[in-house]
């Protein structure tokens, strides 16, 4: 890599000339961020509990809607435990990549909060209850999952990434 310095009688750099010999070093390391981790722990428990409510409640595709039951003491349908699954799933796929998919994690905090503010704000009878056997308990989940997420692809920094050190020999001295 060629590079225009011009070195001073005190040592100092200046541009000016050309120098012939140069090289540069490249330190990588993965772009990672805490956003990540959240999101693989978020993951994989959403995912482990979308199964468990599967496995307990059975899934027949005739009643995607029935029976209802309680798994590790929150109500389930076996679309709920589906949802759950695939939730868990995209939240996991969002998080392998470097940095985190931060835009698409954001989205599915978002939808988590939402869903979990809609379930407590309605009434108890209601249609969400009997599709997908939600109550205020679920709420509180989808609620606090949603936020912990969302807070974190918003707040959470980068770290890691392609470093990059120029140095440039010039009479057998190393310049930074």
């Amino acid at each position: 890599m060629l590079r225009r310095i011009h070195t001073t009688d005190e040592g100092s750099v200046a541009e000016s000339g050309y120098v012939a010999e140069g090289r540069t070093v490249e330190a990588t390391m993965p772009p990672w961020s805490p956003l990540q981790i959240i999101g693989l722990i978020v993951g994989i428990g959403m995912g482990v509990l979308g199964i468990a409510a599967v496995a307990r409640t059975g899934f027949d595709t005739a009643h995607i809607y029935t029976p209802h039951d309680l798994v590790w003491k929150l109500p389930h349908s076996p679309l709920l435990g589906v949802i759950e699954i695939g939730f868990g799933l995209l939240m996991v796929l969002g998080s392998v990549v470097p940095a985190g998919w931060r835009s698409f994690l954001a989205l599915l905090g978002a939808i988590s909060l939402a869903f979990g503010i809609v379930v407590l704000v309605e009434a108890a009878p209601n249609r969400l209850n009997d599709w997908l056997a939600v109550t205020h308990r679920n709420g509180w989940l989808f609620t606090a999952v949603g936020a912990i997420v969302l807070l974190a692809a918003l707040l959470s920094p980068v770290f890691g990434g392609v470093q990059r050190h120029d140095r440039v020999v010039q009479r057998g001295t190393v310049l930074n």
